[in-house]
Parts: structure tokens; sequence; C-alpha cells
């Protein structure tokens, strides 16, 4: 019996032999295929430091003048300009985004709006009111939906108004 293992390991190790090529060579072969050219990099420029003279030179914290200027808005004095109002409605400490239309309720002489705020309470709203952080006021309830006023600066002195819609989902 052993004899008959060793020659089943004997044939089993003949089909193991080398096929001819060394692993040293094949990979030298493979490597000089590969190869391919490095870009050249530009040479580092060299850096020059130069001493800061407070008395001469500008505060390197402060815009020059130039910029300054090109920053300032240019106010128009032509525009429209919003009344000034205190807000003491709940609906305008949120902004639009977070209020949601819930429902509306009333006959269809007057018709008024549910909106929920973001802490979940539920406010009711009809024309005229103010809601949301940009001066907004209620234009219109629909069944549907409700129309919003919105107030917004401009950036340059003047406002400029858009109009909302908190809908019903």
């Amino acid at each position: 019996m052993r004899t008959y293992w060793v020659l089943v390991a004997s044939i089993l190790l003949i089909g193991c032999e080398q096929e001819g090529g060394s692993i040293p060579a094949f990979i030298s072969q493979v490597e000089s295929q590969s190869r391919k050219e490095i870009a050249q990099l530009t040479p580092e420029a060299v850096f020059s430091a130069t001493t800061y003279q407070a008395q001469i030179e500008r505060s390197p914290f402060v815009l020059p003048e130039v910029a300054v200027i090109a920053n300032q808005p240019r106010a128009k004095q032509d525009c429209w300009q919003p009344g000034s109002r205190n807000k003491t409605g709940i609906l305008e400490t949120f902004s639009l985004d977070k209020l949601h239309l819930r429902g509306v309720m009333g006959n269809k002489n007057n018709i008024s709006g549910l909106i929920q705020t973001p802490v979940g309470s539920v406010v009711k709203v009809q024309q005229g009111e103010y809601v949301g952080l940009n001066n907004g006021r209620v234009a219109e309830v629909t069944s549907k939906y409700i129309l919003i006023k919105e107030t917004l600066p401009d950036g340059l002195g003047c406002w400029l108004q858009r109009s909302v819609k908190l809908a019903l989902k």
C-alpha cells in the first residue's frame, strides 16, 4: 500500500515541472514594458522674505481703501422702503420653510388657515396677518393654499417683494 502512495505522489510531482522560464526574468520583462515617462516638475521658486515696516505700510488686517470703497452698498434714494413695525405674532418667529399649512376652515366669505409651527402647535391665520421672519403678510387664503407677500432687502438699501405659497399636502 505504501508503494501505491509513493507512486501516486511521484506522478503528481512530475506534473509540477518548471515551464522553462525564470521568475526574475519574467518580472523584469513586465517592469520594462510598464515603465512610463514621468513629467518634469517646474523648479521650486525661491522664497524671499520682506520686512514689514509698520510706519510706512498699511496694517495687514485692514482692507485697502480701494477695496473698502468698492464694497460699500450704493443706497438708492428713489426705491421703495417698508414701514417700520413691531413683530408681535407667534408665526413671525419662524421662517416660512419651517411652517406647514395643515388645513383651512370657515365659510365662503371668511376662510382661515391652520399653520403648524416647528414646535408642533397649530395657529389660525387670516388675511392681513403677518407670518415669517421677513415681514410676510397673508394676502390670500383659499381652500388649497395661503399666499404670503414677503418683503426682502436687496442689499443695496432697497426692498423687494416676493410671493410665497404655503400649500396643503
